[in-house]
């Protein structure tokens, strides 16, 4: 399989408690593994696993480990996360920072519930707090669950049928191999939107995979309204040999107002993907490039 690379997104710093509390749930999406959900909400990235452990030094240290958190980070609390010991983290690359934090708690002897947020911007407590809340209360809505085959994917309040021959990547991130890939979020802010494009565009700039090409802005039909799109054309620092192809990537920034939510969208396809010469099926499915 030929190595593919994808983009987290990076989110917002602006936003109220209320705007918080009213769309937290409104744009979240979820997935159930066997051992982990995953969510996507509102800027964050959220996880729910459960291990055997205690929670002493000896689990704290290996929840560490486990989650690649500094040994240095000191235990905290907090009375809005009753009865949760708390970690936080914060990794700088470049110009970008992500901001993680984990609450552990321990509904049942030997066993660590362990609910992690990510994000590329500002903490926002009140999502944090009611997601948090309705994981250990399982009272989050049905509705925002996903299949974990992708055969029918939800786009800002819209079905697409893509069919087995795509595959998630991350919540919100689906790959088609050959066809491309797309990685979005859902924003109840234009503000939080351009920022999490920003965001990823200076996550993507630090890790340094490749040499960009060549950047313009460029005129695109997206979701049916006219937007400009920074275009990136960049080589990836693998063979052509290892990548079984082009090593060439062509990545779209996009955000835009749809349906009535704001969304920050990244597509993505490499030079000899099908249909290249002008946007490969899946990107497609959702942009237009404007002669």
């Amino acid at each position: 399989m030929r190595l593919k690379t994808f983009i987290i997104c990076a989110f917002s710093l602006a936003a109220t408690a209320t705007l918080a509390q009213s769309t937290t749930f409104q744009n979240a999406q979820g997935i159930v593994h066997k051992e982990v959900t995953f969510y996507n909400t509102e800027g964050y990235s959220i996880f729910l696993q459960e291990l055997d452990l205690k929670l002493d030094e000896k689990g704290i240290a290996k929840i560490k480990k486990r989650f690649s958190i500094p040994k240095e980070t000191v235990v905290t609390t907090d009375t809005d996360f009753p009865n949760a010991q708390i970690l936080t983290a914060t990794d700088i690359k470049g110009e970008s920072k992500t901001q993680s934090v984990y609450y552990l708690s321990q509904p049942v002897q030997g066993k660590v519930k362990v609910i992690g947020f990510s994000t590329l911007c500002d903490r926002i407590k009140s999502i944090e707090k009611e997601f948090y809340e309705a994981i250990l209360t399982n009272s989050l809505p049905a509705s925002i669950f996903t299949a974990p085959q992708v055969d029918t994917i939800t786009f800002a309040g819209r079905s697409i049928a893509l069919g087995p021959a795509c595959h998630w990547m991350d919540v919100r991130n689906v790959q088609c191999p050959n066809l491309g890939q797309m990685n979005w979020s859902e924003f109840s802010s234009l503000e939080r939107a351009k920022q999490m494009t920003a965001g990823q565009q200076a996550l993507s700039a630090s890790r340094k995979m490749g040499e960009v090409l060549e950047e313009t802005e460029v005129n695109i039909v997206f979701e049916g309204q006219e937007v400009k799109a920074l275009k990136r054309k960049a080589k990836i620092k693998v063979p052509k040999l290892i990548m079984g192809g082009s090593n060439i990537l062509i990545v779209y920034y996009v955000t835009a107002e749809v349906r009535g939510r704001y969304v920050s969208c990244v597509l993505s396809h490499y030079t000899d993907d099908v249909g290249a010469n002008k946007l490969p099926p899946l990107l497609s499915e959702v942009m237009q490039l404007k002669q």
